[in-house]
Formats: C-alpha cells, structure tokens, sequence
C-alpha cells in the first residue's frame, strides 16, 4: 500500500495538518467496517489491475459475488463510487479520499507492529486491519504522529535501538530497572553507547543495586566491592539478566 505524503504549507499554519482532515468532515459519511473494507480493497485494485471489476473485489475479500452486489450499491448511494453492473466500479473523489484514510491508517499501524514492536508481518497487518476500523479518526491520527515521529525522526532513534534490542532479548533488563537491593550480572552494552563510554563495569560482572540518586540522574551500584555511580543515560543501556 502506498504512503500518502504529508505536506505543510504556510497557509496551514494554524489549522490541523493534512492527516487529520482528508476531506471536509460534514462530507465524509460514516461507513461500517465491510463497506471501508471494500472501499480500499477497490483503491487497491485499481492501483495495481487499473480495475476493479466486481468479481476481482469478491475475490480480493473472499466474499460472494451477491454480498459485493449490495455493498457496492450502498457505496453508490453514499456517493463514494460509481457502479454499473457492466463496467468496473470507480471511485468518486469522497471514496478515494476515505480510500486513501484507511489505505494509510493500515499501513502506518502494520508498519509500527513490524517495524517497531517486531511482530510477524502477516501478523501485524491482520492486527492493522482490526484496528483501523475500531479507533476513531481523533485517536487513530494521533497514533500515526506518535509512531510516525518514532519511525522518522532522527532523535527517536536511540529510542528504535532500544525497543529494538528489548524486543530481541527476552529476559534480559536494562540496569535501570533493577530496583534496590537486586543483583544482576552484566550481560552486553547496548548499541546505544559509545564504545569505552562505560568505565568500572564489564559485561560478566555481577553488580548490586544500592539505589538512585534524588533526581534519577544516576544510579549507584556495588561491583568488585566498590561503589559506582552510573549515569542512567548509561544504565538504561547496560542489559543485565537476573544473578
């Protein structure tokens, strides 16, 4: 599925930005979960067939020809495509707009359950197709910014490294979050520290947690009989698994 640009302009300054209103609201009609369904996989069709003849869109869905039928008339009554029974259905402009909105909800929610949280990509799109249909434009625009701004911009990618590490190493915990009192061993330095940033401490090294400063700015630990005090920009990035 394509993605859909977003561009800001001057003359939008003051208003939402383009993801948030594809289409002015009072125009948009409120579409079941099927007929959004059909909506994109018609956009889908005639962007890789060129067509989308009804018995392509069955077979897309899975669904029978006689379901098609009545759907793609209430499309036309909704003014969102236009449908004869003899030629290939096209989308109106309203219907590419919707198109289009769903088209990109479901990539950017795949995209975020493969690329970020690490599911399979079968799995992450049959997840995507649940969940655009059920969060409302409000709450499902403001989760395309947020993972959007985590996928794109250049100051969240300490924060991809991380999730990407977490996610690869089940049962390992970043130093961090160990709480007072714990032991843990050292197992690995994540890629998010510069090398010999870290001195004192070495993957294979057992360390007690003593506790964190007043503004979490540090936390000390006991390792080889001597006290340290750790960054937590550091301790974030220290893997350790349970002594």
């Amino acid at each position: 599925m394509p993605s859909l640009p977003v561009h800001f302009t001057p003359s939008e300054t003051t208003q939402p930005p383009t993801f948030f209103r594809s289409a002015p609201m009072n125009d948009i009609p409120q579409l079941t979960e099927s007929l959004e369904d059909y909506l994109e996989a018609i956009a889908e069709l005639i962007a890789v067939e060129g067509h989308a003849h009804a018995k392509e869109i069955a077979a897309k869905l899975n669904v029978k020809m006689p379901s098609v039928t009545g759907a793609l008339r209430q499309l036309e009554k909704m003014g969102c495509i236009v449908y004869n029974t003899h030629y290939p259905v096209q989308l109106t402009e309203k219907g590419r707009l919707i198109a289009e909105d769903v088209m990109h909800h479901h990539e950017t929610l795949q995209k975020f359950f493969s690329e970020i949280l690490g599911l399979p990509r079968e799995k992450a799109s049959d997840t995507a197709c649940r969940l655009e249909h059920l969060i409302d434009c409000d709450t499902i625009s403001r989760f395309i910014l947020f993972s959007e701004a985590i996928a794109k911009r250049s100051d969240a990618r300490a924060l991809q490294t991380y999730l990407t590490e977490a996610m690869s190493q089940p049962g390992l915990a970043v130093l961090s979050d160990c709480k007072p009192g714990e032991k843990a061993v050292v197992e690995k330095f994540g890629r998010n520290l510069a090398p010999g940033a870290v001195t004192g401490l070495k993957p294979g090294d057992e360390v007690t947690v003593e506790g964190f400063s007043l503004d979490r700015s540090s936390v000390r630990i006991t390792v080889n009989g001597k006290s340290l005090d750790i960054p937590t920009s550091q301790a974030e990035n220290i893997w350790c698994r349970p002594a």
